[in-house]
């Protein structure tokens, strides 16, 4: 289910269990569509976020007090041929139960947190 926020994202009921968080919703980001939108949109970024379930991953960075978080996750689309998409996100929430997509775009190779 979709709920349109008067910020800079979108916010779909998703529950699924990262790093140990009981994630209830899911924040995407508009940002990726300036450079991404032509070949990427929240249905696949759903998707993608959807192979995180069960998952723990150490932060890549830190920002202003903020950890970031990164997974490389290979795709395979209707075509048949594998993907590899990063996905770029934050834990958000009182209850830290909200995870929240700050980025999302194709790679030509695996780094890190690659998941097959």
């Amino acid at each position: 289910m979709l709920y349109v926020t008067p910020v800079n994202f979108r916010e779909y009921m998703l529950q699924i269990t990262v790093n140990r968080h009981e994630i209830k919703a899911v924040r995407i980001a508009k940002h990726y569509e300036l450079k991404h939108g032509h070949y990427l949109n929240d249905t696949l970024i759903l998707e993608l976020v959807q192979s995180l379930d069960g998952e723990e991953f150490q932060a890549d960075s830190k920002s202003k007090g903020i950890d970031y978080f990164a997974a490389d996750i290979v795709h395979i689309g209707t075509d048949t041929k594998k993907k590899i998409y990063r996905l770029i996100w934050i834990f958000e929430g009182d209850a830290i139960d909200v995870l929240g997509i700050v980025n999302a775009y194709r790679r030509k190779t695996l780094k890190k947190g690659a998941m097959k």
